[in-house]
């Protein structure tokens, strides 16, 4: 078994991680809950957040914590395999890696803190001033935020469909959907149906992570 599966079935691995990581801020557990707004990665304050243990946000960060560094290694791993044939992409691959590695806990992070501020202040503020003192949370992670969206939902997405277009990665076609946008479908009917879902980026990773193993044993 190659360095590429073995680093490839770590990464399905925490690409689960990551994609349960984003769970426990989209859910509070109440029937009730309006999940259209829950999300608190995007800015929003729920009302949620005081009824919940914190724990519930400790379990977000941690299972995000330990399970992104596997994903950026399957990436890694992807860009050298692509570097085989392309150069060029592999280079681009690694670039978007490390900026989406530099600016990806930070994004989650922050997304597990405001929960964590609003259980402070709430009750010992107006709700005007807990909203301005949770919104300042996003002042310095905005641009690092920004950027972390761009390389690990685009950037990713882009760089990898173009090296399997061009036969950098010899893979079959259908590989193509394997990658955050792709997931961002399927589990959107799903919650449509009801059904409670990961988060689609982790998704994203875990399907790179499928793509990597695929590769790594028919190359």
């Amino acid at each position: 078994m190659s360095v590429y599966t073995i680093i490839g079935i770590v990464g399905i691995v925490c690409g689960i991680l990551c994609a349960l990581a984003d769970v426990p801020l989209a859910y509070s557990g109440e029937k009730d809950q309006d999940i259209s707004k829950a999300d608190s990665s995007v800015g929003n304050i729920c009302s949620w957040w005081t009824k919940v243990s914190e724990k519930h946000f400790d379990i977000a960060f941690w299972l995000s914590c330990i399970g992104q560094p596997g994903t950026y290694l399957t990436m890694w791993m992807l860009a050298e395999i692509i570097g085989r044939t392309s150069p060029s992409l592999s280079l681009a691959l690694k670039i978007n890696t490390f900026l989406g590695a530099y600016t990806g806990l930070l994004f989650h992070a922050t997304a597990c803190q405001k929960p964590l501020v609003y259980r402070a202040i709430h009750g010992k503020l107006s709700d005007a001033d807990t909203e301005a003192a949770v919104k300042k949370l996003d002042k310095y992670p905005a641009v690092p935020n920004m950027i972390s969206a761009l390389t690990l939902f685009l950037g990713t997405t882009v760089i990898t469909a173009a090296a399997i277009l061009t036969g950098a990665l010899d893979v079959p076609k259908f590989f193509l959907a394997f990658n955050p946008i792709g997931a961002i479908i399927p589990l959107m009917i799903l919650k449509k149906l009801g059904i409670k879902i990961v988060g689609p980026l982790g998704a994203g990773f875990t399907l790179f992570s499928v793509l990597l193993v695929y590769a790594s044993l028919t190359m």
